[in-house]
């Protein structure tokens, strides 16, 4: 009885294996892979076009490539998915995102609602939770067109530009998963590193964030440094500032962390933010032929706190300013004070205004 079970089990084995081969996976060569992927809207459409590899376009072999091996594919409709399809209408294979790095929102875009494309990103099975989303100004078209300096792969550059960015608080770094942690929870709201394109490559010039589904302001350069150091997003970095008896001091950051937490008191709501940085002096106007004395030292110490102290309150003022709230104060509330959470949730974005 037990030999022939085995006999029959190798039978099945055998079927389903030569079944699996009855239908052969698609080849590289057989697909349209995309490297990157730019929504904008246009006259009430929804306008999409795709970095793609395009190996055959130099007819030559991988290590005789140079320049840029993909190709920009374009398509309408009256929502992200329909203007994805019609673009299988320009391109000779099925599309696929399974490698691509970079989703691009234009400014006309994020200026309205953005549920629908917010809900493309969280539930299309051609979206990933590592890819990353940034705001294109003041298209995302001009942004995924960039010939990056005749990168081979131009979404890899803007890629490492982005993670690159938050590392040395130019830009945050804000994947799929991070919009899907945000924009679920009931008080938060998301942000989006600013890219421009200019003459042959692109570059981070600030941060949009969100109230609901509405970009409701921009953070300059500076801002935005202020922005990743309250959020703890980013680590080293180069700072001037203003120094007592040195002039203007160029300091290099080796290290940033902070620690956040909400508080009420007297009545009034307190968002506490620790800052810890360690800094290395490059340059200072005043002092070229004489080391920093210990009281040099104490002022450069306090000038880099009073710097780092106003571009933090600048970022946390224009954002509660304008009903958003990036910061997860609301979720640090609830952590903190559950009964004083549920009392205020439901006007959360109108009562960041009164939080010091």
């Amino acid at each position: 009885m037990k030999k022939a079970f085995k006999v029959f089990a190798c039978i099945i084995a055998a079927a389903l294996l030569f079944s699996s081969c009855s239908k052969p996976s698609k080849r590289i060569n057989d697909l349209t892979i995309v490297q990157a992927l730019a929504i904008d809207e246009k006259e009430s459409e929804t306008e999409v076009s795709l970095q793609y590899l395009n190996l055959s376009s130099k007819g030559k072999s991988a290590p005789e490539l140079q320049g840029s091996v993909t190709s920009i594919a374009e398509g309408k409709g009256k929502n992200v998915s329909e203007a994805v399809f019609s673009t299988s209408k320009t391109v000779s294979n099925d599309i696929f995102f399974g490698q691509n790095k970079l989703i691009v929102l234009g400014f006309d875009l994020l200026k309205g609602n953005v549920k629908g494309t917010i809900d493309y990103l969280l539930k299309s099975k051609d979206s990933r939770p590592d890819v990353l989303v940034a705001a294109g100004y003041p298209t995302a078209k001009e942004i995924v067109k960039s010939k990056e300096n005749s990168a081979q792969i131009p979404a890899e550059s803007i890629f490492s530009l982005i993670k690159l960015g938050e590392t040395n608080g130019n830009s945050p770094a804000v994947t799929v998963a991070d919009i899907l942690n945000l924009y679920n929870d009931e008080t938060s709201d998301i942000f989006l590193p600013i890219l421009k394109a200019e003459k042959d490559s692109v570059k981070c010039i600030g941060t949009a964030v969100f109230s609901l589904d509405r970009v409701c302001a921009v953070l300059s350069e500076e801002e935005t440094l202020g922005f990743l150091a309250v959020k703890n997003r980013f680590e080293s970095g180069i700072l001037s500032f203003e120094a007592e008896n040195l002039g203007r001091v160029s300091a290099e950051i080796t290290s940033a962390a902070s620690k956040r937490r909400i508080k009420e008191e007297n009545g009034t709501l307190k968002f506490q933010v620790e800052i810890k940085i360690d800094l290395i002096v490059n340059e200072t106007q005043q002092s070229i032929k004489k080391p920093l004395s210990e009281t040099d030292c104490k002022n450069v110490q306090k000038a880099c706190e009073n710097k780092i102290k106003s571009l933090c309150e600048n970022a946390l003022e224009k954002c509660f300013e304008n009903k958003s709230d990036p910061f997860m104060a609301g979720r640090y509330l609830y952590f903190g004070d559950i009964d004083l959470y549920n009392s205020l949730k439901d006007n959360w974005r109108d009562n960041l205004k009164s939080i010091e």
